[in-house]
C-alpha cells in the first residue's frame, strides 16, 4: 500500500510538473540554442512509459521465436535534468542529468541471447547518466568550440532525442538496435551555423569492440562498463543540416574510428583496427499540419571475423555478449502524422503512422553466418495528443515481423505521457 501511494504521489509531482514547462519552450536539437535566454535555464525531458505484449520475452531459444505470452511493463525510461548558464554571452556551461528506470540499484536478468545458453547477471536496475556536460565557446555564429561530455549527433534520434520530438511511445526501435540512443561521448566540438546551414565536427573518444554484438551490432560498445574511458582510438563524426527549402530539414552525418585499442585487453586485439564507419541520412518535413520524418543508417565494421572469434573467449564474469558481430548493420525508417486542431485551446490530436526495418547482421564476413531472427520490421499507427507543445499524451500499436515473417509475430500497445521543456529561465 505505502509503495502504491508513493508511486501515485511521483506521478501526481511528475505530471504537475509538466503541466507547469514554459508553453512553446521545447528545445528542439542536441545541438543546444544558445538563444532565449539571458542567463540561466533549467528544464529537461521525460516519459512515463506503459507497455503491453502479446509474446514472450525469450526468442532465441524456441525454433518458431517468442512464444505468446501476455504481459506488461510500466515504468519511466527517462527523466532528465537539464542546465544552461552563462558566464557571458560568448560562454556557456551546459549539462544534462539523466535518470534511467528510476535511479540506480541492481537487479538479477535473465540473459536469453547468448547462443541459446541462460545466463543469470547481476547488473544495474537503473542508472543516474551524466549525459551532457561542457563548455561552449562562441567567436561568432559560424564558430563555436566545445568541449566537454556531448551528445553524438549520429542518425535522426540523436540528434533531436527529446521525446517530444517523435511520434512513437518509444524510440525508433531500428535506430536503437544498431547505435547507442542516447548517444553521449567526451571530446571536443566545432560548430556553427550560417544561413539555412548548420554543421558540426567532433573529436571524442571511440567504441569498445569487446561490446558488439549480434543483436545491437556496435550499439553496446558504448564505453562505460569500467571506470575509465580509453581514447586509444578516438573517433570523428561530422553532421550537416540544411533547411533553404521551405517546410524542410535536410540532415546527413558520419562516424569513423577504431575500436580495439579501447577494449580491456588491447593486446589480443593489436594485429586488428576494429574500424566503425557509420553513415545516415534524414529529414523532416513540417508544415504544421502534415509532418513527415524519415532516415537511414548505414555501418561497417572491419575485422568483424576476428574480433568476434575474441570476444567469444572473454569471461562471462565481464558481462558482455561474446555472440558474433556482423560486418555490416543496416536501418531505415519514416513516420507521418497529420495534425488537427482542437478549437481554440491550443491543443492538437495527430494520428500516424510509421514503418522501420533493420538488420544488426545486414551482411557477414566470409566464414560467418547471419542469424535470420534479427532481420526484422515494424508498422506502427497511433495517436499523440498534445495538451501543449511541451506535453503529449502518446499511444500506440506495433506488429513486429521477426526473420519477416519466418518467426513468430509479435505485437506491443503501447501508452505514455511525456514532456519536454524550460521550466524556469531568465
Amino acid at each position: 500500500m505505502k509503495q502504491t501511494t508513493r508511486r501515485i504521489a511521483l506521478f501526481s509531482f511528475l505530471i504537475w510538473n509538466c503541466a507547469n514547462l514554459s508553453y512553446g519552450q521545447v528545445k528542439t536539437d542536441s545541438l543546444r540554442n544558445d538563444q532565449g535566454f539571458s542567463k540561466y535555464r533549467l528544464g529537461g525531458y521525460g516519459e512515463i512509459l506503459y507497455q503491453h505484449m502479446d509474446y514472450g520475452a525469450d526468442r532465441y531459444n524456441y525454433t518458431n521465436g517468442a512464444q505468446p505470452d501476455k504481459r506488461s511493463l510500466i515504468g519511466m525510461p527517462r527523466t532528465v535534468f537539464s542546465f544552461d548558464y552563462k558566464f557571458r554571452n560568448d560562454l556557456i556551461f551546459s549539462t544534462e542529468l539523466e535518470f534511467e528506470h528510476g535511479g540506480t540499484g541492481s537487479a538479477m536478468e535473465l540473459e536469453y541471447e547468448e547462443a541459446g545458453e541462460y545466463e543469470m547477471e547481476v547488473e544495474k536496475a537503473g542508472e543516474v547518466v551524466l549525459e551532457q556536460l561542457h563548455f561552449t565557446k562562441i567567436f561568432k555564429p559560424w564558430l563555436k568550440v566545445r568541449v566537454g561530455h556531448m551528445i553524438v549527433p549520429v542518425g535522426q534520434t540523436n540528434a533531436r532525442h527529446e521525446s517530444i520530438l517523435y511520434f512513437g511511445t518509444s524510440r525508433p526501435e531500428s535506430e536503437n538496435s544498431i547505435i547507442p540512443l542516447t548517444w553521449h561521448e567526451t571530446g571536443i566540438s566545432i560548430l556553427g551555423n550560417y544561413r539555412r546551414w548548420s554543421y558540426q565536427l567532433m573529436l571524442i573518444n571511440g567504441l569498445d569492440a569487446n561490446g558488439f554484438t549480434s543483436a545491437y551490432w556496435v550499439r553496446e560498445g558504448k564505453q562505460g562498463i569500467f571506470e575509465e574511458v580509453k581514447m586509444t582510438d578516438p573517433a570523428t563524426v561530422v553532421r550537416i543540416e540544411n533547411t533553404g527549402f521551405r517546410h524542410l530539414r535536410l540532415s546527413a552525418s558520419a562516424y569513423i574510428g577504431n575500436s580495439t585499442g579501447n577494449t580491456s585487453k588491447s593486446s589480443d586485439m593489436k594485429k586488428y583496427d576494429g574500424k566503425v564507419g557509420i553513415i545516415s541520412g534524414d529529414f523532416e518535413y513540417n508544415n504544421r499540419k502534415l509532418i513527415m520524418r524519415g532516415n537511414i543508417i548505414s555501418g561497417d565494421l572491419s575485422d568483424s571475423y576476428q574480433i568476434s572469434a575474441i570476444n567469444k573467449t572473454l569471461s562471462k564474469n565481464i558481462q558482455y555478449s561474446r555472440t558474433p558481430v556482423a560486418k555490416n548493420a543496416l536501418a531505415y525508417g519514416a513516420e507521418a502524422g497529420y495534425s488537427f486542431r482542437l478549437g481554440d485551446s491550443g491543443e492538437r490530436v495527430i494520428p500516424f503512422v510509421r514503418y522501420e526495418y533493420y538488420n544488426s547482421m545486414e551482411k557477414m564476413a566470409s566464414g560467418m553466418h547471419a542469424d535470420e531472427r534479427y532481420k526484422r520490421d515494424i508498422l506502427t499507427f497511433g495517436l499523440n495528443y498534445f495538451i501543449m507543445p511541451s506535453l503529449a499524451i502518446k499511444a500506440d500499436y506495433a506488429h513486429r515481423r521477426i526473420g519477416l515473417g519466418n518467426y513468430n509475430n509479435e505485437n506491443t500497445f503501447g501508452l505514455a505521457l511525456v514532456y519536454t521543456g524550460w521550466m524556469l529561465q531568465k
